[in-house]
C-alpha cells in the first residue's frame, strides 16, 4: 500500500532544501530540524498546503523543542501566533523523549510508577480471580 502523504513529504523536501532542514514523517506524524528560519519555513508550508495533500496540521499537537535555551525568545517571535508549544527542555516523541537528560529521567519515572500501580490493580484482581 503506498503511502499517502509521501507526495507532501517529497514537495517540503524540496521547499526546504536550501534552509537545511531535515524532516522525518511516520504515518501522520511528521518533524523537521534545522534552524528557526527554516523549521519556520518548512511550518508554514505545511499549514498552507497540507490539506492539497490530505494532510491537517494540528498546531495544538505541534510541539518546538529548541537545543539551546538562549534561543527562546527568538523561537517565540518566530513562531508568535501558531499556537504551538515552545520548550527548551524536553517532549516526547513517538513513544521517545527527546532533549534533556533530566526530562527523560522524570519521564522513565512517571511511566515505571504508573507501571507499578497497574501491576498492584491487576495483582488484587488476580488473587480473587487468578
Amino acid at each position: 500500500m503506498p503511502y499517502p502523504h509521501r507526495p507532501l513529504i517529497q514537495t517540503l523536501s524540496n521547499e526546504t532544501a536550501n534552509d537545511e532542514v531535515k524532516q522525518v514523517s511516520y504515518v501522520d506524524d511528521n518533524s523537521a530540524v534545522g534552524s528557526l528560519a527554516g523549521v519556520r519555513k518548512w511550518w508554514q508550508y505545511l499549514k498552507a498546503n497540507g490539506l492539497d495533500f490530505g494532510y491537517y496540521s494540528k498546531p495544538a499537537k505541534t510541539i518546538l523543542i529548541i537545543e539551546d535555551n538562549s534561543l527562546m525568545q527568538s523561537a517565540q517571535k518566530f513562531f508568535k501566533d501558531q499556537g504551538i508549544k515552545i520548550t527548551d527542555h524536553g517532549e516526547r516523541y513517538l513513544g521517545s523523549v527527546i532533549r534533556t537528560k533530566s526530562f527523560k529521567e522524570q519521564y522513565t519515572k512517571n511511566k515505571v510508577e504508573s507501571w507499578a500501580k497497574d501491576l498492584e490493580l491487576l495483582s488484587k484482581y488476580a488473587q480473587d480471580d487468578p
